[in-house]
């Protein structure tokens, strides 16, 4: 055991955090999100944290919502948990769908620690826009701005570290000690139709809606602003015009009340934002894992099993 990682990967709504919880408790794993916008506490609601509880789930509820993490940050905070585990033979099993924090754990080449800050660069970006940082992202980088989520997209910080990597004119160093070396993974990822997904998406986002997501930004607004990183996740951003109509008293009682349309078209807006992303993710994980990965459709017959079997026979070879 002191060198299995399991990942359990895929696009948002397919599953994952469930099907983690049930092979964590069969194979005495524990969980670690590599989920990028689970990091903040209190941004519970909208960023769907299913916690589980039969298992311990890591790397959720790190920061405040008006602090900066970068994924050098994250990849020193997992390479400890996965390695604590190991010294306690238990099986880390990784669980989420960014793309970019996942890779930072298991790819012995992710490693942008040796490029420091610009800080002529960093004076400048502070006066762009979200808008025109991705333009410009986007034209330095235009295959890993496709794999961004909507939450990456609209943040200033990440895409202004993204921007200063690109045109920093030293390589990353590759000699991050522990980041994807030695490690004997077995990487599940789960997929779905497209339909099938979108049908997921937009239950969810009405679940999330009863348990009183508005009430939750309502809270957090008391004490960050829209400007502040964490309130930059998609799902926030969708609900802002709501919160900014002036037709509409900034509290309210009530997950869904009525406003003329304004709730209604956030919650479309909302939906079409998740949508995207899984459409993203699932095009990320193929061709980023095509050949390191094994996909199973979650609508065939009992793909569960099949990964069930994969796993034991994975998890007891030595």
């Amino acid at each position: 055991m002191i060198n299995k990682i399991l990942i359990i990967s895929g696009p948002t709504a397919t599953g994952k955090t469930d099907l983690a919880s049930k092979l964590a408790k069969k194979y005495n794993g524990e969980l670690i999100s590599t989920d990028s916008c689970q990091i903040y506490k209190g941004l519970d609601i909208g960023t769907g944290k299913d916690q589980p509880s039969e298992t311990p789930i890591y790397l959720i509820d790190l920061i405040n919502p008006d602090q900066k993490f970068s994924v050098a940050q994250f990849q020193k905070a997992g390479l400890e948990i996965i390695n604590k585990l190991h010294s306690q033979n238990k099986l880390p099993i990784l669980v989420g769908c960014s793309g970019f924090y996942l890779d930072s754990l298991i790819n012995p080449k992710y490693n942008t620690f040796s490029i420091k800050p610009n800080k002529i660069w960093r004076i400048i970006s502070k006066k762009l826009s979200v808008k025109t940082l991705q333009k410009i992202y986007k034209l330095l980088d235009p295959q890993n701005f496709s794999k961004l989520n909507n939450s990456d997209i609209n943040n200033h910080y990440r895409l202004t570290r993204k921007i200063e990597i690109k045109l920093s004119k030293k390589s990353p160093s590759l000699s991050r000690e522990g980041s994807g070396v030695g490690f004997d993974i077995l990487h599940i990822s789960l997929t779905a139709p497209l339909n099938l997904l979108y049908d997921r998406i937009d239950q969810r986002v009405q679940k999330r809606m009863d348990m009183g997501f508005l009430d939750e930004i309502k809270k957090i607004l008391k004490k960050y602003s829209w400007s502040d990183p964490g309130l930059q996740i998609g799902a926030y951003q969708c609900l802002k015009p709501y919160f900014e109509n002036k037709k509409n008293p900034p509290f309210f009682k009530g997950s869904c009340p009525q406003d003329g349309g304004v709730l209604s078209n956030c919650l479309q807006k909302w939906k079409y934002a998740e949508h995207s992303d899984a459409r993203r993710q699932g095009t990320y994980l193929k061709s980023r894992y095509k050949d390191k990965a094994q996909f199973f459709d979650i609508t065939s017959s009992n793909f569960k099993n099949k990964i069930f079997k994969i796993v034991s026979k994975w998890y007891n070879k030595l």
